[in-house]
């Protein structure tokens, strides 16, 4: 009975450890540990040791999403929430980028179709 208790839980550890579920993403990162988020375009990094790399690592990360511009925006489908954005403004940015490529509301940010998107933010 012991036998068979630890085959099973040798096979669940297994199984838990090999579902996608125990990893945040693929691990493709750079030399300081982060990466291009594809989905919004935006680079960030998970690991920072030392204030002097955190800097650096700040740095890069700000002026690689700062470049993208509006060159990350994907109109294709549905991809973006209010809460995607910290501000009004990036919200609208987003919002008139597809109404102007797509001529509609892509995303769905303007729930009462003011033309205002996502109006709760700051």
């Amino acid at each position: 009975m012991k036998t068979l208790s630890r085959i099973i839980f040798g096979i669940a550890a297994t199984l838990l450890l090999r579902s996608p579920l125990a990893y945040a993403h693929s691990g493709k990162t750079d030399a300081n540990g982060c990466h291009t988020v594809k989905k919004t375009g935006e680079y960030h990094c998970h690991e920072g040791s030392g204030t002097a790399k955190s800097a650096k690592i700040e740095a890069k990360t700000s002026a690689r999403t700062d470049a993208r511009g509006t060159a990350s925006i994907f109109c294709g489908a549905n991809t973006y929430n209010c809460s995607d954005f910290s501000t009004h403004a990036e919200a609208q940015s987003v919002y008139e980028t597809c109404l102007q490529e797509t001529g509609k509301d892509v995303h769905g940010l303007d729930g009462d179709d003011d033309g205002s998107a996502c109006e709760d933010l700051p």
